[in-house]
C-alpha cells in the first residue's frame, strides 16, 4: 500500500509544452498554500494533455489537507488558503481557462471556474443606499471626507467616510456607543459571487440602545404587575403576536 495519495490539478489553459515556467511556478506556489501541510505535500510530475500538476501528499497529512480544502469551499478556511484559492482563480481568468483538483479516484476535490465565471467578476461596482450598525473604532484624517473604521457584527469595515462636519459630530461616540450609520455604499461582486463593500459615505447617524436583551428583560421584570416565566424570549413573543415566535 502506498504511503501517499496523489492530487491532480488540471489546467485547461495550457499544455506542459506551452505553459511559461514563471506561470507554472505561480500556480504551484498557490497550490501549495491552498493545501497547507507543506512538509508533507510534494510536487510529483506534470502530465501531458492539458497541464496537470500532480502533487504527492503523505498519508498522515491527507485528512488535514482534505479538511482544509473543504473549508475553502465553505469560505471558512484560514486567510492564506482563501487568498491562494482567489489567486488561482484570478490567474485562470487572466489565462482564459478553468481548473479542477481531483483525487486518485478522479473525484472532484475543488473546482476553479476561472474564465467561466468572468461575468460574475465584472458585476459592479454600483452605489446603493444602506445602513451599517456598529461602533466606530478609528476616526480621523486629512481632507474634506474623513475615513473611519467601524466594527459591525464582529468584523472591521474600512472604507467608511464622512464629511468633516459630520466626523466632528461623531467624535464623542468613538469607542463608546453603537450607532446606525446611514449613507450610500459602493458594492462589487467577486468571482465567488460574494458581495464586498468598497466605500460607504455616511450622510447621518442615529444612536442605538447599547442594552442587551437580558438587560431589557430585567428592566421589564421590574415593572410592577408584570408576570414573567422562565423563558422571557417566548413571553415577549406572546405579548407581541399571541405566539412564542419572535419576528
Amino acid at each position: 500500500m502506498a504511503d501517499y495519495e496523489k492530487y491532480r490539478f488540471k489546467i485547461d489553459a495550457y499544455t506542459p509544452e506551452s505553459i511559461p515556467m514563471a506561470r507554472l511556478t505561480e500556480y504551484m506556489s498557490d497550490l501549495a498554500a491552498l493545501f497547507g501541510e507543506t512538509a508533507y505535500v510534494h510536487f510529483d510530475h506534470l502530465e501531458s494533455g492539458s497541464t496537470v500538476i500532480v502533487s504527492r501528499i503523505a498519508n498522515e497529512a491527507i485528512p488535514k489537507v482534505k479538511k482544509r480544502v473543504e473549508s475553502v469551499r465553505s469560505r471558512q478556511a484560514p486567510q492564506e488558503a482563501l487568498r491562494a484559492f482567489e489567486c488561482i482563480n484570478r490567474r485562470l481568468v487572466e489565462d482564459n481557462g478553468s481548473g479542477v483538483v481531483v483525487d486518485e479516484q478522479a473525484a472532484e476535490v475543488i473546482e476553479f471556474l476561472g474564465a467561466r465565471d468572468k461575468a460574475l467578476e465584472d458585476v459592479g461596482p454600483f452605489r446603493q443606499p444602506g445602513t451599517i450598525d456598529g461602533i466606530i473604532i478609528r476616526l480621523g484624517g486629512k481632507g474634506q471626507t474623513v475615513p473611519m473604521i467601524v466594527v459591525s457584527e464582529g468584523k472591521e469595515i474600512s472604507g467608511c467616510r464622512a464629511r468633516r462636519e459630520l466626523a466632528l459630530a461623531l467624535r464623542p461616540y468613538l469607542m463608546e456607543r453603537p450607532l446606525r450609520l446611514h449613507g450610500e455604499g459602493r458594492w462589487r461582486r467577486d468571482v465567488h459571487g460574494d458581495w464586498h463593500l468598497d466605500l460607504f459615505y455616511v450622510n447621518h447617524f442615529t444612536e442605538l440602545d447599547a442594552s442587551s436583551l437580558s438587560d431589557t428583560v430585567d428592566k421589564l421584570r421590574s415593572v410592577r404587575g408584570a408576570e414573567w416565566g422562565d423563558d422571557p424570549v417566548s413571553d415577549i413573543g406572546i405579548l407581541r403576536h399571541g405566539t412564542d415566535e419572535i419576528r
